[in-house]
């Protein structure tokens, strides 16, 4: 656990680690998502298939919320990233605890991001299988 104990240095290593982690993911977020909104829009879909239309629209919708978040996150981490730099600027134990906080904080909302957009996928690749053509 990441505390009082380490040192700027292990604690900037930890952080930027987890940094490259976080954007590795939303990468993938974004392939994801490129091949979910190909999905949703293809004409691959049993007819008369009880509202169709309506769910599709559902997930699209939501699709676009996750891609605003993905966006934001992909901004939030360049910006985050410069600033780990001024780990190695603190002087006094406030300063560490800023640094400390704030990557709690953003690791909190990944992570609950995270869980909650491979939920969404597979809510839509089950709805998809359900009524595919096949």
């Amino acid at each position: 656990m990441l505390g009082e104990q380490n040192t700027q240095e292990e604690l900037l290593t930890a952080f930027h680690h987890d940094a490259q982690w976080w954007r590795t993911a939303v990468g993938y977020f974004e392939i994801d998502t490129h091949f979910i909104k190909w999905l949703l829009s293809t004409k691959i879909y049993k007819e008369n298939t009880p509202n169709l239309f309506e769910r599709l629209q559902q997930f699209k919708h939501e699709l676009s919320i996750r891609n605003r978040t993905i966006k934001n996150f992909k901004k939030e981490l360049e910006v985050y990233e410069t600033k780990l730099m001024g780990i190695l600027e603190c002087q006094d134990i406030s300063c560490d605890t800023y640094y400390l906080e704030n990557h709690k904080d953003l690791k909190n909302r990944f992570e609950k991001f995270y869980t909650s957009f491979n939920a969404y996928k597979t809510n839509v690749f089950n709805y998809i299988a359900g009524v595919l053509l096949v």
